[in-house]
């Protein structure tokens, strides 16, 4: 019976996202339903909640929802050594070394600006325009 219902499943799946040509409709033969591989599995998953708040952290600074960016870590775990790395696997990864360059350059530029009196020079400045209004 689920075997039943994941095909039913599939097929309400593919169809709600593909549409049908007159032949299609009008022909005797079944259009052929999706591939397993890309039917999705619903599961449930109970994480420690610190946990789920890194998940969620991470996720926003890729713009992701969290399920998606946990679905990628799961894929890129599970994955064949002998098959290529997904695209999306490669593009987090360049993403957050640029992410983590960026802010080693920030933090970089502030120090040599606490060096250059550049902060306290810009702090006063700010201090003296709020005054004056």
């Amino acid at each position: 019976m689920a075997d039943k219902d994941a095909g039913l499943k599939a097929v309400a799946e593919h169809y709600g996202t593909h549409g049908l040509t007159e032949d299609e409709i009008m022909s005797a033969e079944p259009a052929e339903p999706p591939a397993a591989e890309s039917v999705m599995i619903t599961t449930s998953l109970r994480l420690p909640e610190p946990v789920m708040d890194e998940v969620r952290r991470r996720a926003r600074e890729r713009g992701l929802k969290p399920t998606a960016i946990m679905r990628e870590w799961i894929e890129a775990a599970v994955a064949d050594l002998e098959q290529p790395v997904p695209p999306s696997v490669v593009i987090a990864a360049a993403a957050r070394y640029q992410l983590r360059e960026r802010a080693a350059r920030s933090a970089l530029h502030f120090e040599r600006a606490r060096h250059w009196e550049a902060v306290g020079q810009a702090e006063r400045l700010h201090q003296a325009e709020k005054a004056a209004r």
